[in-house]
């Protein structure tokens, strides 16, 4: 769904925005941006503020603005921002594959894995760049991968990058299980000692932790020079917004993908008017709706499958969840009508 006119975009509160980020900025940054640039198309949304407040109500909470996964400040390419009750829809999209085209320049290791650190290490680049073409089938499938240290991964609460920052202990850095399902070179600049690979991967890999272990199974040291994410799940970096830190909030909103939208990549299953009432209500959906799933792998059963709820207007009512043990849909996430919702933004 996109808003077309002004008086749409004055009532488009949540959704899902996709971006295109430029290179040197945070995603906390972007978003930043983001919220900004929408308050100013209607403070409204802000319920925080004298516009949208009740005179002698509380406070409600602050419009909210997140995002689906972070990008490295020196990463361009597709970021999801989720915009008002669009952040109820976190969890269902924070584990989606995601591809990736990387620049790994060898010959030196940093300490953050990328151009943006200090040098900590070199060695002597392979005169063949086939020496690293022949390394590639190490890291394809699935594969053990130990995280970076400079990264938002948590110790004690404390992300592990602050404790870098900080000249702090880290712990030791477990390897974990990841997926590549698409490893191919794309360009090789020889004798200038870089590489570009495209890279289609499951959530939690670290393209940096890639070219690392690439660079040292050739025999020698390695860092990433360049990285953009070219997907997210069914999403693509061509559909999203660019100019994001540059753009008024009226372009972006109406860039802006209905909820509904946001979760078309799973299975769907239509409720009527007193349904929908029901779930938003706290009442569980009935196995027998099921049946509108089909073979999807919600119906199936797999313990991952979720689906969602809409109604006859296509207007995300619920995201359902199969319980692993009884095999029953539950609900996962209610999304609430405006007047339902203390934080509404329109």
């Amino acid at each position: 769904m996109i808003a077309r006119s002004m008086n749409d975009l004055l009532q488009v509160s949540s959704g899902l925005l996709l971006v295109d980020k430029p290179a040197g900025v945070t995603s906390h940054t972007v978003v930043a941006q983001v919220r900004k640039s929408l308050l100013r198309v209607n403070p409204h949304w802000d319920p925080r503020s004298s516009a949208g407040r009740k005179k002698g109500g509380p406070r409600p909470p602050r419009f909210k603005v997140g995002h689906a996964g972070t990008l490295d400040p020196l990463a361009t390419g597709l970021l999801l921002i989720l915009i008002g009750k669009g952040s109820r829809l976190s969890p269902f999209l924070m584990g989606l594959d995601k591809s990736y085209l990387a620049t790994i320049r060898f010959g030196e290791g940093t300490d953050s894995l990328d151009s943006d650190g200090s040098v900590v290490a070199t060695a002597e680049v392979p005169a063949d760049p086939g020496v690293i073409h022949n390394c590639l089938d190490l890291f394809r499938g699935n594969i053990q991968q130990v995280p970076p240290a400079v990264s938002a991964l948590k110790f004690q609460g404390q992300p592990l990058y602050k404790l870098v920052r900080q000249g702090k202990p880290l712990p030791e850095l477990k390897a974990r299980p990841v997926n590549i399902s698409l490893l191919e070179v794309q360009d090789t600049r020889w004798p200038d000692a870089e590489m570009d690979l495209l890279v289609e991967c499951s959530s939690g890999t670290y393209i940096r932790s890639l070219a690392r272990d690439l660079a040292q199974a050739s025999g020698t040291e390695g860092h990433i020079a360049g990285l953009r994410r070219l997907t997210v799940g069914p999403f693509s970096v061509e559909q999203a917004v660019g100019r994001i830190m540059e753009i008024d909030g009226v372009e972006m909103a109406a860039g802006l993908l209905s909820l509904s939208d946001a979760l078309a990549h799973i299975p769907c299953l239509e409720v009527d008017e007193t349904q929908a009432a029901a779930l938003r209500q706290g009442t569980q959906p009935d196995p027998t709706w099921l049946d509108q799933l089909g073979d999807s792998p919600a119906k199936n059963g797999k313990v991952e499958a979720i689906f969602r709820m809409v109604d006859a207007s296509g207007d995300l009512v619920a995201v359902g969840r199969l319980e692993q043990e009884t095999g029953l849909p539950k609900i996962a996430a209610v999304i609430p009508t405006e007047k339902e919702d203390p934080s509404s933004c329109a």
